[in-house]
C-alpha cells in the first residue's frame, strides 16, 4: 500500500476548482489499489486552504510553508516536494493539474523521481485495478491509452474535466501535516513578479452549462440568434477556433487543444463540425447535443443527442421553448 499526492493548485485564498477533479482520482485509484491519498498544498501560508480539503475522506493535508513557494516556481517547488518524500515516504502516485501553471513542473516531477510523466491525460478508464490514460497524441492526430507498470512513482497530469468533481466523496477528517522545506537556491530562474491577466467576462472552466458556436453559424451577425439562447439557459457562450480566428468571438471564448478544457453539465454544440481539436476540450461534458444540419458531421460520434436540421430553425424553436419552460416553473 503507498501513497497518492495530490497536488492541490489554488489562486490568492481560493482552491482551483480541478483540485477536487484530483482529489476524486486519488480516491478512485486509492480504492482499488488499496494506497491513501494525501493532498500537498505548498505556499508562502498555505494553511488557510487546509480546511478546504479536511472536508474530503483523505488520510493527510500536508502543507509547505516556505517564502519561496509564494509563487509556482519549478526549482523550490521540486525542492519541497523531494523534501516531503525524503521525510516521510515516497509516493506511488503523483496527480497533478495539466494547466499552464504546471506544464513546466510536471515534467520536472518525472526527472526528480527518476519516473514516467504522462501529461495531457483527458480521461481515465479502468481495467479491473489498472487505470488506463487516454490522452492525445501527434498534435491530435491520434489518441494513445496508456497503462502504468512498476512500482512508481507514477506521475500523471490531469486536464480539466478529465475526472468529473461530481465523484469525490466527502465526510473526512484527515491529519494536517505543516512541514518547513529546505530549498537551498531558486535555480538559475527567477521569478521578478506575477502580473495577474485582466479577466474578462466569461468563465467557461466554471460554467455548468456551456452553448458553443462553430462556422456553421455563417456570419458574426448570427451569433445574436444563439446568445438568446444561452441568455434563456443562463449558459456561457463558447467558440470553436474557426470563429475566433474568424474575428467573430475573443479568445476567451475558444474551446479545444488550442482554448479552454471544459466539463459542463450540459454542452450544446451549434454549427460544429467536431473537429478533432474541439472535441478534445469537450469530452469532459456530462451531456454532449449537437446541432448540425450536416447528419454526418463527426460531432454526432460523440454526441450524447443530436439534431440533424438546419440551425436557424432549431435554435430559435429552442429559445422559445425554454422561456415557455421559465415562465411555467419549470426550469
Amino acid at each position: 500500500m503507498g501513497i497518492i499526492w495530490t497536488i492541490a493548485d489554488y489562486r490568492g485564498a481560493r482552491l482551483n476548482p480541478q483540485t477536487v477533479e484530483l482529489v476524486a482520482a486519488a480516491q478512485e485509484l486509492a480504492e482499488r489499489q488499496g494506497h491513501r491519498v494525501w493532498a500537498v498544498l505548498a505556499g508562502a501560508d498555505p494553511a488557510p486552504l487546509a480546511e478546504a480539503l479536511r472536508t474530503y475522506p483523505i488520510e493527510k493535508v500536508v502543507l509547505l510553508r516556505h517564502p519561496q513557494l509564494a509563487y509556482l516556481s519549478a526549482f523550490p517547488f521540486l525542492q519541497a516536494l523531494r523534501f516531503l518524500a525524503d521525510r516521510t515516504e515516497p509516493p506511488a502516485w503523483v496527480l497533478y493539474p495539466h494547466t499552464y501553471r504546471y506544464y513546466d513542473i510536471g515534467a520536472r516531477l518525472g526527472v526528480a523521481f527518476r519516473s514516467e510523466t504522462v501529461s495531457d491525460v483527458q480521461r481515465i478508464v479502468w481495467e479491473g485495478a489498472e487505470p488506463i490514460l487516454i490522452k492525445p497524441t501527434f498534435t491530435n492526430k491520434f489518441i494513445a491509452r496508456i497503462r502504468l507498470t512498476g512500482p512508481g512513482p507514477h506521475v500523471v497530469g490531469l486536464q480539466p474535466g478529465a475526472v468529473s468533481a461530481d465523484a469525490v466523496r466527502t465526510g473526512g477528517s484527515p491529519e494536517v501535516l505543516e512541514l518547513t522545506p529546505e530549498i537551498q537556491q531558486a535555480g538559475r530562474r527567477h521569478l521578478v513578479r506575477s502580473i495577474e491577466a485582466a479577466r474578462g467576462k466569461v468563465d467557461l472552466a466554471n460554467a455548468p452549462i456551456i452553448i458553443a458556436v462553430g462556422r456553421g453559424i455563417g456570419s458574426k451577425e448570427n451569433l445574436a440568434l444563439v446568445q438568446e439562447l444561452a441568455d434563456a439557459l443562463g449558459a456561457a457562450l463558447g467558440a470553436s477556433r474557426p470563429v475566433v480566428d474568424a474575428g467573430w468571438l475573443p479568445f476567451e471564448h475558444q474551446i479545444g487543444s488550442s482554448g479552454q478544457t471544459v466539463a459542463p453539465k450540459l454542452y450544446i454544440g451549434v454549427g460544429i463540425s467536431g473537429a478533432m481539436q474541439h472535441v478534445v476540450g469537450i469530452k469532459g461534458s456530462k451531456v454532449i447535443v449537437a446541432i448540425n444540419k450536416d447528419p454526418e458531421a463527426p460531432i454526432f460520434k460523440i454526441a450524447h443527442y443530436g439534431i440533424a436540421e438546419d440551425l436557424f430553425k432549431v435554435v430559435p424553436a429552442l429559445t422559445k421553448k425554454v422561456r415557455e419552460w421559465k415562465e411555467k416553473g419549470l426550469l
